[in-house]
């Protein structure tokens, strides 16, 4: 209903877990660790565990993106299922066909068939069941069997399990120990902080493409974190609610008033632990009353002028010189399509990373790996890889960002020619994660003392030069749209080179530099 008015290319607070979206808290990097070493360890089963809502699912389809085309893998959903259900659904996931009539012995055999199958074919296998909590003990202990499936060196089979606070509960059993002792990676997702609730409402208004186009204050956000307990779910409830306040109201910069009218159902659902139907009736009646109210006034907010509170500027005065002619948008780029349905992973990577080097010139580079996007890269003005997705294919590929403008990207892939596509073509099919190389002393990064010394200097020359160094680089870091933690890490040094003065390769054009 209200992304047009805003400039949204999609709703950017959808319940539906598209790791596009996700935002790598602290603590969602430290369970991405977790995954990535026990997956690496293949030893053993891996255990995420988070009350509701705070993105464990989300963070399912992130890891198994994230994984090449050498693994296999088995996605179960619904885990409420009897012991043979839970092999036939592995193995339909896999692409085995057993006969029907085979029993479990016969599902179990099969499965260790295939799994022999995929190691002498140097191919790994993930088995990952969401939602663990409602495996029952017989299930579970059928995992573990399934766990079991070896060769005399190695496991044949990697599982992982997700699920709610219930599962660490129900792992703690006693006739569930010999699972339990073969964990090997676990971690329990707690709730956002509320400089990462600043972050994470600002990270998805980026992605929906609403950037510079809404906002909100920070009295909206600390109630956002209030009302939400830093659960991503529910910020994205009180947030979506509160957007379409804001849309009623015909105004974008949505308040904390906004937001607690929006977010009263939220605190509702969160005070009482049984639904009631009063409460219900009250919630139902707010979202139709909003409904009826947007479709009322809607043709008039699409006739009227932006509102002026969030800069936008007054049109038809007196004097006021002519619009430039608009500039077409570009095409999109067939050739980029092409490129990410077709790019081997790795060798992508190669390619990208020594087209992005080569515009150093040789010169001794550091290496560090961010989650962003592209505003932020345009800030650092920096070329880049980036990680991409297609919807054709279940792996990742890379392309080298070379040039960055509102109208084009220029990108490199494989062995191609660069490529100029839209930047919303780029946008849309990048999973936000990047790569940046620059030239940072190599001691600055392994000494403490040499790292602070560089950090003052270069903080001093950009004004920020104060006697704590830990205040100075807080001020800093909340200036450049950091979490302001005080601790001069990879990415606040980087930040701080690419506001440095010198010559170096560009990422955006000198006009177009923000």
């Amino acid at each position: 209903m209200y992304e047009s008015w805003y400039g949204f290319r999609e709703k950017p607070f959808n319940l539906t877990p598209d790791p596009k979206y996700l935002y790598l808290s602290q603590r969602h990097a430290e369970a991405v660790a977790h995954l990535e070493f026990g997956h690496r360890e293949r030893g053993g089963f891996i255990v995420i565990t988070g009350e509701v809502g705070t993105g464990k699912t989300t963070l399912a389809r992130y890891f198994l993106s994230k994984l090449g085309p050498d693994t296999h893998t088995a996605v179960v959903l619904y885990p409420a299922v009897t012991a043979e259900e839970l092999l036939r659904a592995i193995l339909d996931d896999l692409h085995v066909a057993p006969e029907a009539s085979s029993s479990k012995k016969g599902l179990v055999d099969a499965l260790h068939g295939f799994l022999v199958q995929a190691r002498a074919g140097g191919r790994n296998v993930v088995l990952l069941i969401d939602e663990a909590q409602n495996l029952s003990t017989e299930v579970l202990e059928q995992v573990r069997l399934i766990s079991n499936l070896e060769t005399d060196t190695e496991k044949l089979i990697q599982i992982v399990l997700i699920g709610q606070s219930e599962l660490r509960d129900l792992l703690a059993r006693h006739e569930l120990r010999q699972l339990a002792q073969r964990v090997t990676a676990r971690y329990h997702l707690s709730p956002l902080s509320l400089p990462e609730t600043r972050e994470y409402v600002r990270h998805r208004v980026v992605v929906a493409g609403g950037e510079g186009k809404v906002g909100f204050t920070s009295d909206a956000l600390a109630a956002v974190h209030r009302l939400s307990a830093g659960v991503p779910r529910l910020v994205n409830l009180v947030c979506d609610r509160a957007l379409l306040a804001g849309f009623v109201r015909g105004s974008r910069t949505v308040t904390a008033a906004m937001v607690r009218l929006a977010g009263a159902e939220v605190a509702i659902d969160r005070r009482a632990p049984a639904f009631r139907w009063h409460h219900g009736l009250i919630a139902t009646g707010l979202t139709l009353a909003l409904a009826v109210l947007a479709f009322t006034i809607a043709p008039r907010l699409a006739q009227a002028p932006a509102d002026p509170a969030v800069g936008a500027a007054p049109t038809g005065a007196p004097g006021a010189p002519r619009p430039p002619t608009p500039v077409p948008p570009l095409p999109r780029s067939d050739r980029l399509d092409t490129v990410l349905r077709t790019a081997p992973r790795q060798a992508s990577f190669t390619s990208a990373a020594a087209r992005v080097q080569a515009t150093w010139g040789g010169r001794a580079l550091s290496r560090t790996t961010l989650r962003t996007h592209l505003g932020h890269l345009k800030a650092l003005d920096l070329p880049a890889v980036l990680e991409m997705f297609h919807p054709s294919r279940r792996d990742t590929c890379f392309v080298a960002l070379l040039r960055l403008d509102d109208r084009a990207a220029v990108v490199a892939a494989a062995d191609e020619p660069v490529i100029e596509a839209p930047p919303s073509q780029v946008d849309e099919l990048w999973t936000r994660d990047a790569v940046v190389w620059w030239p940072e002393p190599a001691d600055v990064g392994r000494d403490e003392a040499r790292r602070d010394a560089w950090t003052r200097v270069a903080l001093t020359a950009l004004g920020y030069g104060e006697p704590q160094l830990r205040a100075a680089v807080s001020r800093f870091q909340e200036a450049a749209g950091l979490v302001p933690d005080g601790v001069p890490g990879p990415r606040t040094r980087m930040a701080l080179f690419a506001l440095s003065t010198g010559v170096r390769p560009r990422l955006v054009p000198a006009g177009a530099r923000p």
